[in-house]
């Protein structure tokens, strides 16, 4: 889903423009991201949880050259970590498809005549 996508869902769902889908949408990734930036965690009950830790520095290999050692420095990763609702919503589907009977493959063609192998 790209964000066009969403902001027209969002919008659909909450019965409002378009425009002002794609401004909460916004506001929510810069919130986020200060809240990170900050060193705080965000966690939204039954959707997850936004963390953001810090990566020491290494040492690396040049792809194009493996002779030639790279200093990687340290960054910060962002990390998520699904809900209970929002892994049991994903799974809902694989939940349909396992329930679901297997059709009974026939060997007969539409006639009622069985198929040569």
């Amino acid at each position: 889903m790209t964000r066009t996508e969403m902001e027209q869902k969002l919008a659909k769902q909450c019965d409002c423009t378009q425009k002002k889908a794609g401004e909460l949408i916004k506001a929510f990734c810069e919130l986020v991201g200060d809240e990170l930036k900050a060193g705080n965690t965000v966690s939204i009950m039954g959707f997850g949880k936004f963390t953001a830790s810090k990566v020491k520095g290494r040492e690396g290999k040049n792809p194009q050259n493996p002779k030639e050692t790279l200093v990687i420095p340290d960054t910060i990763r962002v990390y998520f970590s699904s809900g209970q609702q929002l892994k049991d919503k994903v799974n809902e589907r694989l939940i349909k498809k396992a329930s679901k009977p297997a059709k009974a493959s026939s060997k007969k063609d539409v006639k009622g005549k069985k198929k040569k192998k």
